[in-house]
């Protein structure tokens, strides 16, 4: 049977046991509890990294690169708890030089300074495509020295954003030793966060792109329908006077109009028939466009609607669709210009032997009803006594000679010589005073 001294010792014995049992499990438990605060904090920005990618899954496709990097550079600061944060893009494109944009930095950081840097990346880590960590007590080589001193910070990350295959720009993100409580700056799972983040600025600038060469395609078929509907609209306007396209534009169609008082003027080519033998059918064509283009550009001038051409008859109305005061002096104005044109081709024409025209001029004032007919190959005309009369004019004028009615004679009496010509019968009209109209001599 044991003594007391020996149960004693036991007992000592079993008491110091349980109790280095206790101080190693202490340790353990001290141990786990602080690999758990670490798990949690990593845990916790690796929260922090899922959230800015979740906010960049939520990056409308109308946004714009700027606001989408300027956002994602002010996530990576705060949310990774990093001290500086930027993202580089290239300085040229194919090139190795990159800028810092978008930098955001503590308050004591140099931020100008360094956001006037450029980073010159090796070839060998461009083509890596791999991310660069920078810790301050590691043992650096000589690109990531070169980091850590253009940046000014010591512990760093710099990983790339790539997009289609290719590298399109750089992360940059940073911490300050001092501030660290243990540990390294930067972590392994730093660099998956920003990979990660990379992936989806990547998928969100295909969208960009994607709405950029949509938005480039729309702008070029809106270009091409504006030059479509300009051409249709300049091929209307050669038919139709402006107010009457847009009232069949509006309406499907066009109501005849009355005009109390217009001027129209009648032209005719003498001896046409004459003329015209021996020349090709080419020829002729030509010769009638190098007349006709003349008449129009002077019509325009004077404000004047062009009605029709009949073969060699050309037909202008002044005082519609637009009514005016002085219809019948822009008409006589007209018409002496139009006199003149055809005179001093005549006299150049035939020093070189060219086929020329002689042209006969009748003008009548008074009223007219305006519109258009039928629903296919449709044309602006006029109808009334009034033009049967101004053709009236020209086929009793002389080659060379504005012939108008008394009616317009009325009207234009005080501005220019009128040479009264005469009551001449008329077909159909009876007597009707006629005048050779000029301008006053000045």
């Amino acid at each position: 049977m044991s003594s007391p001294e020996e149960k004693l010792a036991l007992a000592q014995k079993e008491i110091n046991y349980y109790k280095d049992r206790l101080q190693k499990l202490s340790k353990a438990y001290m141990s786990l509890e602080y690999r758990t605060a670490d798990l949690s904090k990593d845990v916790l920005q690796m929260s922090e990294g899922l959230k800015v990618i979740a906010e960049l899954q939520d990056v409308d496709a109308k946004s714009d690169e700027d606001g989408l990097f300027e956002s994602l550079a002010e996530s990576i600061n705060v949310r990774l708890k990093m001290d500086v944060a930027a993202i580089l893009l290239p300085l040229h494109k194919d090139k190795l030089n990159f800028t810092l944009r978008y930098l955001k930095g503590f308050g004591q950081y140099d931020t100008e300074s360094v956001r006037e840097k450029v980073i010159e990346v090796p070839q060998d880590v461009f083509d890596s495509k791999k991310g660069v960590i920078v810790n301050a007590e590691d043992e650096l080589n000589e690109f990531q020295t070169y980091l850590q001193s253009e940046l000014q910070i010591d512990n760093l990350i710099f990983s790339p954003i790539i997009h289609n295959k290719e590298v399109m720009g750089y992360f940059f993100a940073g911490r300050r030793s001092q501030l660290l409580q243990k540990g390294k700056g930067i972590l392994p799972y730093h660099l998956n966060i920003l990979d990660a983040i990379g992936g989806v600025v990547s998928t969100v600038q295909n969208q960009l792109d994607r709405q950029q060469e949509l938005e480039k395609l729309v702008a070029q078929r809106t270009e091409q329908l504006q030059k479509e509907k300009e051409t249709s609209e300049n091929l209307l306007l050669n038919i139709l006077p402006w107010e009457t396209t847009q009232e069949l534009k509006k309406n499907g169609s066009v109501k005849a109009k009355d005009f109390n008082m217009v001027s129209v003027l009648f032209t005719d080519f003498i001896n046409f028939t004459k003329y015209s033998e021996g020349l090709s059918s080419k020829a002729l064509v030509e010769l009638i466009d190098f007349y006709y283009r003349k008449m129009d550009e002077i019509t325009n001038k004077h404000g004047i609607e062009k009605i029709k051409t009949i073969g060699d008859s050309y037909m202008c109305a002044s005082g519609l669709p637009m009514e005016r005061e002085d219809h019948a002096l822009a008409a006589v104005r007209a018409a002496i210009e139009i006199r003149d044109f055809v005179e001093e081709a005549k006299v150049e024409r035939k020093k070189t032997n060219k086929p020329y025209f002689e042209v006969r001029i009748g003008i009548n004032s008074g009223p007219v009803v305006a519109g258009i007919v039928g629903i296919k190959k449709f044309a602006y005309d006029i109808w009334g006594d009034t033009v049967n009369v101004a053709s009236r004019m020209e086929s009793n004028g002389y080659a060379g000679k504005v012939n108008i009615s008394a009616s317009t004679y009325d009207l234009v009496k005080d501005y220019f010589e009128c040479e009264f010509r005469g009551d001449i019968p008329v077909k159909n009209k009876g007597e009707i005073g006629m005048y050779f109209a000029e301008p006053f001599l000045s």
